[in-house]
């Protein structure tokens, strides 16, 4: 085996990608080879973030500050007065060329907003991630403040008063969108041709005119409406709307439920997919309505319920079913898991298998297993589990009340070739 110090550069820097920035930082004391690595200008480029508190001024005192930061958050949450302008000028010089900026406006008309729209504080036109939160109002009803943004490739909006808002972005392909009025869906069709992914969010049931839009060249589409379900009272607009996105690889639908014939004609229309997540709140999943997904790759499942019967996708991989935030996941025809022969990994989280899977037949396919989150998993039923699957190399046992280390120490001395990673639940058993 090798060392952990002999890895790539690439993968200690994914390793480090995962930690908070108080880890990171302690992590440079442990030998030269991390400390290079957290402190290479790549990697800073990537993490390193300065936080700018509206409630503390930002002052620079008799030594200058030598690092210049990629990433700036900026959070106006003070009311304005004399110094509040005094302490931004100061952003050039710390920031000189931002690659991400996040900002967080509280007061609607904020003079500050202006001016850093106005590159008096930021320079915007280097900017390739864009968050805005609060409200970006101004009180120039006669026209909307103009953004140039040249570089800007992802743009998260969860504001009000975009219509105060003329964004000019050329190479604007991700576009992240919390709808809360008709508004928002107002600014959303400058950008629709040449987004390359979309995530909308609704905040109430109602979708405006969403489904009215063509998105033809669309390549990844989340559609967050969990206040209200699709049926086929909506087969005229929104089952239209999914026919035109002829490029779409990966689909994301957060509903409250999902009407059979919705889902079917969707997959109908959708064969060339690669990855879907279906998630509702109430209902079950019928696979065998998206059974002639045959390109599907990666599936991800949250469900009360969920029939496997009368479902073969022959190239699917990865499977996930189950959330933490249900009571817990009944599966209907279990035997289809075992059908999946090309399934390499396997995702359960808090999902009801027994007895069921004593019914079933070993598969030789599944090499990667996570169980996550289950409100009672006994010994005698993770290790039946673990039988049904035997060319299984890697397992991730987490939040599984009812599981501790001992038993765990015991699957792997009965396996010696499982790696297993183990996430002990720290409360008492539920």
């Amino acid at each position: 085996m090798a060392n952990f110090n002999q890895m790539p550069i690439e993968i200690l820097e994914h390793i480090f990608d995962h930690l908070d920035y108080r880890t990171r930082r302690n992590l440079t004391l442990v030998c030269r080879r991390w400390n290079a690595v957290l402190l290479s200008e790549r990697f800073i480029a990537r993490n390193v973030t300065l936080l700018i508190d509206g409630q503390r001024t930002l002052v620079l005192h008799k030594h200058p500050i030598h690092r210049a930061y990629p990433n700036v958050t900026l959070k106006l949450d003070n009311a304005i007065n004399g110094d509040a302008f005094k302490g931004l000028r100061l952003l050039p010089t710390i920031v000189p060329t931002p690659s991400s900026v996040k900002l967080h406006l509280v007061f609607p008309n904020d003079s500050r907003w202006v001016a850093l729209c106005e590159d008096q504080f930021i320079n915007l036109r280097t900017v390739q991630t864009f968050h805005l939160l609060g409200s970006c109002r101004t009180d120039h009803p006669r026209k909307p403040l103009a953004i140039q943004m040249d570089q800007l490739r992802t743009l998260n909006l969860e504001c009000s008063g975009v219509q105060d808002l003329w964004l000019v972005a050329p190479k604007l392909s991700r576009l992240h969108l919390h709808v809360m009025s008709e508004e928002h869906l107002d600014f959303l069709p400058r950008f629709i041709q040449q987004l390359y992914a979309l995530s909308i969010v609704f905040g109430s049931k109602e979708s405006y005119f969403f489904y009215n839009l063509k998105a033809n060249n669309l390549r990844e589409l989340a559609i967050d409406r969990r206040q209200k379900g699709m049926t086929k009272s909506e087969r005229n607009i929104s089952i239209a709307f999914f026919k035109r996105l002829d490029h779409l690889q990966r689909l994301e639908l957060r509903v409250k439920f999902i009407d059979s014939y919705v889902l079917h004609t969707i997959a109908e229309s959708l064969t060339q997919l690669v990855e879907l997540s279906l998630e509702v709140a109430e209902g079950t999943i019928e696979l065998k309505h998206i059974a002639n997904l045959i390109r599907l790759e990666r599936l991800r499942i949250v469900a009360c319920r969920v029939n496997l019967q009368c479902v073969l996708l022959p190239v699917l991989r990865t499977l996930e079913l189950g959330s933490a935030e249900l009571p817990g996941t009944y599966l209907e025809g279990i035997e289809g898991l075992m059908a999946f022969h090309q399934m390499r990994s396997l995702t359960l989280i808090n999902v009801k298998v027994y007895p069921e899977m004593l019914q079933l037949t070993p598969t030789y396919s599944v090499e990667r297993m996570v169980l996550a989150f289950y409100r009672r998993l006994e010994e005698t039923h993770l290790l039946i589990l673990v039988k049904r699957f035997p060319a299984l190399r890697w397992l991730r046992v987490s939040h599984c009340h009812g599981v501790y280390q001992r038993e765990m120490d015991k699957l792997k001395r009965m396996i010696p070739t499982l790696a297993v990673a183990f996430d002990e639940a720290k409360s008492d058993r539920i």
